[in-house]
């Protein structure tokens, strides 16, 4: 009579087998995650722009004095101007970003750089993870640092270059 199931050595092959694909497809994947991570901050980082240019055309019809605001950086959360009780012009600026891209209290944190009133260069940290416009972030300059801070992320934005500390 023969006995039915699987002997040792096909069970072993059969992890080993296992192990050897974990072992190739595992890196592969989080490799995709980390592209992925990026492209999702570079995308809001470009909507935030957009934002801003469209804020700064409000604010402009409205006969404010936008070229007066040369920075704006603010980390997101309870700081992130989201009401219209805001009265000075920074504040009114970061209400109307808010209100074309309201996806901006999910992120770590926001810069923004003006310059005569136009932005030329917007910063996120999504997580650990940076997004910056117009020069995007690519995972070969994100590799190159451990870790990000949101006036690196924005020099690189401006310039497309890692910065050094």
């Amino acid at each position: 009579m023969k006995k039915k199931g699987f002997t040792l050595i096909e069970l072993i092959v059969v992890i080993a087998i296992i192990g050897v694909l974990a072992a190739i497809l595992i890196p592969a994947m989080l490799g995709y995650i980390k592209r992925s991570k990026i492209t999702t901050a570079n995308s809001a980082a470009k909507e935030i722009m957009t934002a801003a240019t469209s804020a700064i055309t409000d604010l402009d019809s409205e006969d404010r004095n936008i070229l007066s605001v040369s920075d704006i950086s603010a980390a997101t959360g309870s700081s992130w101007r989201t009401s219209t009780d805001a009265s000075n012009i920074n504040n009114r600026f970061q209400y109307k970003v808010y209100t074309y891209f309201s996806d901006i209290l999910k992120l770590t944190s926001v810069s923004i750089d003006l310059n005569n009133g136009n932005p030329v260069a917007v910063a996120v940290l999504n997580g650990q993870y940076p997004g910056t416009n117009p020069h995007q972030m690519s995972v070969d300059d994100f590799d190159q640092k451990t870790t990000w801070t949101i006036a690196q992320a924005l020099s690189y934005a401006g310039s497309g270059t890692v910065p050094s500390t």
